[in-house]
This record gives C-alpha cells, structure tokens and sequence, in this order.
C-alpha cells in the first residue's frame, strides 16, 4: 500500500489538523477471484470522513476500457463505524489464462471542520488489486518456482517468473562468496506472469547469491534465497 498526504485546504495559521483516519480491515492488497470482491472500510475517527474510491490498471494503460466498477464510488462514512464497497467484474474482458493487475485508489478526506484556522489533511491510499482466474498452480507454488540466471560475466541478472501470477519481491540483496552483503538492497521489484526481467545488483562484482522476500496474498514477506552460478539458472529455496 501507498500513501499519499494532500493538504487541501489552510487558513493563514493552522494551530489544529483535522485528519480522516480510514483503515481497511487490515488488508495492504487485494485478490478477486470471482465477479464480486468486498472492501471494508473503518471510520477510526470521533467524526464522519468522505471517501472516493477508483480502479485503474495497474500498468498505467488509461486508454483501454475497465471490465470492473466500483458499486459506490464516493461514500460517506460515519464516526467509528464501518462500511462495504463492492468491486464488480462484468465477467469477461480479462485473461483467463494469468493474473490481471489494478490499482485501487481511495481518498479519504475529514468533513469540514466547525471551527476556523484548521488544516485539513487528505490520504490518498493506493492498493494493489490482482484478478485471479481459475489456474492450474496455486501462488504458493509460484513463490518457490521463481528462477534467477546470472549471465557467464557474473554481471547482468535475470528474474525468471514462469507462473501465471504477479510476484512482488522485497529487500533484495546479493552476498558474496563468503556470504557477505554486497551492493545496496533493492526494495521492491513486481514481476509480471511469464516474465523474465533484469535485476540491477551494482557494486557487487560477481555475486554467489541472493537474498530476498516474496510478499503472499495475505501481504507476509515470505524469505527466500537462491544460490547463483555464472551461466547458469538457479532456483530457489525458502529460508
């Protein structure tokens, strides 16, 4: 999940903040597998919030038409209390054959506050949503058959994702020959489904292995870590 704070609107002095403070049930992402998928959304705070909600692809590609709506794209949510917004799949339009990507972007703004002089603070949440038809494998299986290939130089590397699913990696970071860090950790790599993708690893030299997480549908980083050889592919194995 991403945040994003907007301040919308101030008076010449802000001596008190109003913040909207929705939560979501503890999701940080989201898999819909059928044509119905629920959001809750938690009002924490002592006074009612606004929040507009929207879907978008998650490669960017505005232009093309979204097969999915939002059942209430701008709601209001009362103090302390909870609510449910539904994301609908017209059925048809998405591949059957891998995992589609989204984003869900909610805004969540604090009504307008009764006295003068105070800031209001608007968050721009953003989720990850991943359409998952029915597939042969599960993603449990598609964590542990990730592959890496490092090239005969020991300098150019591969992440080899031959699944039908999105694979989120975390804190990737090579180690030498005698298990030391090498080079800066990268914090976040997606890799698309059947997909192969070059990994920076600078200031390494010829790396031994990586170590490194795959976040699982619950958003656990699961460990992982593969040994590498010089032209070569390497699977992996969990920590």
């Amino acid at each position: 999940m991403y945040v994003l704070a907007a301040f919308l609107s101030w008076g010449w002095v802000a001596p008190l903040s109003a913040f909207a403070d929705i939560s979501f049930d503890g999701k940080n992402r989201f898999v819909m597998s059928g044509q119905r998928l629920s959001v809750t959304l938690v009002n924490e705070e002592g006074q009612a919030a606004l929040a507009r909600i929207a879907l978008e692809w998650g490669d960017g590609a505005s232009e093309r038409e979204l097969p999915m709506v939002v059942s209430k794209p701008l709601l209001r949510i009362s103090p302390n209390a909870r609510t449910t917004v539904e994301i609908l799949y017209q059925g048809q339009g998405l591949p059957l054959d891998r995992e589609s990507y989204f984003l869900l972007s909610v805004l969540d703004v604090p009504t307008k506050p009764q006295v003068e002089n105070v800031m209001q603070v608007a968050l721009q949440h953003h989720f990850k949503l991943f359409y998952r038809p029915a597939l042969k494998s599960t993603h449990e299986q598609a964590m542990s058959a990730l592959s890496w290939e490092l090239d005969s130089a020991g300098e150019r590397l591969q992440a080899v994702n031959a699944a039908p699913y999105y694979l989120t990696l975390s804190d990737i970071q090579a180690y030498g020959e005698g298990g030391q860090d090498c080079g800066k950790p990268l914090d976040h790599v997606m890799l698309p489904p059947n997909s192969s993708i070059p990994v920076p690893i600078p200031d390494c030299g010829r790396p031994s292995g990586l170590r490194y997480a795959v976040v699982s549908d619950a958003g656990n980083q699961r460990p992982f870590h593969a040994t590498l050889r010089s032209g070569t592919r390497s699977g992996v194995r969990p920590n």
